[in-house]
């Protein structure tokens, strides 16, 4: 389980799907757990032989290899790339500022260096890169076509940096539709905003509204995401104000008309430029999730259930171990979380054997959980199945010690339709389950929640060994966990065989709604992205047939290189490229194949 700060959705649980429970919860026989199975796959993961399955490590690549093993041994089907079980992408370990890292305000024909720390600082997923551009001020930065609101609009802000305030329209004054801790008052959001409009670098700022002193975002917080592809940084008040008052204008006053009209103030600031280079130097290694994917026995849905759980742990315990003399120990993490690794496979066993199953199920182990859920908020960005035919997932994590017979559950007050079941079934394991540990955040449910994928955190709680040397297999309660995968076991045969979807239940101004319907809203290119091609470019792994590339008689193995004459560096600059076009429109894509480049027009289309 990750220590990772998650800021919770804002979500309401109202209303529920009229699923009659009785006739869901059918008469099934208890499960034979394999005492010795989840003995056998624990002490393994947690050896002094993995080290600690660190995120790079040689430990966590036996890891994945273990896992593999096991899925093939029983039967199952791969679902990761290549045909293959492994989803491979790549992640940061570390992350340090360079010297080379300088701002310069030019204006007047003068130039006024920044200093740093003092004056602006890179923000933690910030490009490295030099640029010199004039400067557009962009209010929020927010494009929210549900509130009929945009920045943007009727302003060019191409190969531009654009001055973006923090939070959303209305929030310093109480009033508007957005929710203050909703996706668009993210840094992600924001970034990606602006990206998408083509921006050359952002520098945020603190409102005079919000902010009466200005707090500068340390480099190396959690912002929420990896890495962007261009520059941004978090820039002084005082600075911006001073950009601002050489073309006559205020701060305050532009973000108090913006909050008090809830309309754009947007300005493009002429005779002002800045001149940028952000030094940001990063530890990239790759890791890969594991997938294994289990069919229906009619084979005639592709509707499915995830049941995952996460396999990385501390490693030598550099960072996260919450014993502050034990690095260069090695962190085995029985419970956190080869109990839950575990505890999946035998459910991977028992449902193997099962007859009849009206859907099917995916096996995910993710890597990367312990770093902020990278591995399954990857899996959810690049999902091996189509995500809008997981109809629910079950997060396995840290269910190694029970106590008290309780059990926490996360997740359930969002899906309003399950919560008679579920408690009815932990009442028929004997156990109580406790929303302690509920919302959104901590584990990997959390990035399935945040893409509109209804989602169960089982957990049987912190203790004292959690994050320290001595999270070791003989302290794992097996008992427990046989009553924990007992329940798991029948939840997930409810889930599979319920008459009705779950509905996962959201505010209208929520995270999730606003992403579905942006989602909706995109356009469909159709390919995968190949995340180990290092040159340039973004190779495809696949073409889905019958799908826009497909229909332009593009190739698994092509290489794009731009986008109606934009250059495409990263798979994320792909998307946000398309994330401006609409189902419908045409793009032209100049791609590589062997040594011939190609120009071709590609109809883009609804997600399928």
């Amino acid at each position: 389980m990750t220590t990772v700060a998650r800021r919770a959705l804002e979500v309401t649980a109202v209303g529920g799907l009229a699923l009659t429970i009785a006739a869901s919860l059918h008469a099934v026989e208890k499960p034979k757990i394999e005492r010795r199975a989840l003995e056998k796959h624990i002490q393994y993961l947690a050896s002094d032989e993995l080290a600690g399955r660190g995120n790079g490590d040689e430990g966590l690549r036996l890891a994945a290899a273990y896992l593999a093993q096991q899925f093939e041994e029983l039967g199952l089907e791969p679902a990761g790339e290549r045909d293959g079980f492994y989803q491979t992408f790549r992640i940061e370990l570390d992350k340090e500022i360079g010297r080379h890292t300088e701002v310069a305000l030019q204006y007047s024909e003068r130039e006024r260096p920044l200093k740093y720390p003092s004056d602006f600082i890179p923000m933690t997923f910030s490009s490295a890169g030099e640029v010199s551009a004039s400067v557009v001020f962009v209010g929020y930065g927010v494009t929210a076509p549900e509130h009929d609101y945009d920045d943007y609009s009727g302003i060019d802000v191409e190969g531009k940096i654009v001055m973006v305030l923090r939070y959303v329209p209305g929030q310093a004054l109480e009033r508007g539709p957005f929710d203050k801790n909703g996706w668009h008052a993210t840094f992600v959001r924001k970034a990606e905003n602006a990206i998408n409009h083509g921006a050359a670098a952002i520098m945020i700022v603190n409102g005079p509204l919000h902010h009466r002193e200005d707090p500068l975002v340390p480099f190396g917080a959690n912002v929420g995401a990896e890495g962007v592809p261009v520059p941004i940084m978090h820039l002084g008040r005082a600075h911006a104000e001073e950009i601002l008052a050489a073309q006559g204008l205020n701060l305050r006053d532009l973000q108090q008309r913006i909050d008090e009209r809830l309309a754009p103030r947007s300005v493009e600031l002429e005779g002002v430029s800045i001149r940028l280079s952000i030094d940001v130097r990063r530890t990239i290694v790759e890791v890969s999730n594991v997938l294994a994917y289990l069919p229906p026995t009619d084979g005639r849905t592709r509707e499915h259930i995830v049941i995952g759980a996460h396999y990385d742990h501390l490693g030598l315990g550099k960072k996260g171990s919450r014993e502050r003399t034990a690095t260069g120990q090695i962190h085995n993490g029985a419970d956190d979380n080869a109990s839950g690794v575990a505890g999946m496979l035998e459910l991977a066993r028992i449902f193997s054997d099962i007859e009849h199953r009206p859907r099917g199920i995916l096996f995910a182990a993710f890597a990367g959980e312990e770093l902020g859920l990278r591995g399954s908020y990857h899996y959810t960005e690049n999902p091996t199945r189509r995500l809008e035919d997981a109809i629910a997932m079950v997060n396995l994590d840290m269910i190694g010690r029970l106590r008290h017979n309780r059990i926490f559950i996360g997740g359930v007050e969002l899906v309003p339709s399950l919560v008679e079941a579920v408690a009815k079934l932990a009442e028929d394991e004997g156990l109580t389950y406790s929303g302690r540990f509920s919302g959104v955040g901590g584990s990997d449910h959390t990035s399935f929640i945040r893409a509109g994928v209804p989602a169960l955190f089982l957990f049987t709680g912190l203790h004292g060994d959690y994050h320290k040397p001595t999270d070791d297999a003989q302290f794992v309660n097996y008992e427990g966990v046989e009553r924990v995968l007992r329940f798991s076991y029948n939840v997930s045969d409810f889930l599979l065989r319920s008459d009705e979807r779950p509905v996962l239940r959201v505010s209208l101004g929520g995270d999730i709604v606003s992403r579905r319907r942006a989602a909706r809203e995109t356009a469909y290119f159709g390919i995968g992205v190949d995340n180990n091609f290092t040159g340039e470019g973004v190779r495809f792994s696949y073409v889905e047939d019958g799908g826009p590339a497909a229909r332009a008689g593009l190739q698994a193995g092509d290489v794009l290189l731009e986008l109606d004459g934009r250059v495409v560096s990263t798979g994320r600059r792909a998307t946000a490229l398309l994330r401006q076009k609409r189902p419908g429109e045409t793009i032209k894509a100049k791609i590589r194949r062997n040594n011939r480049i190609l120009e071709v027009k590609v109809q883009l289309s609804r997600w399928p």
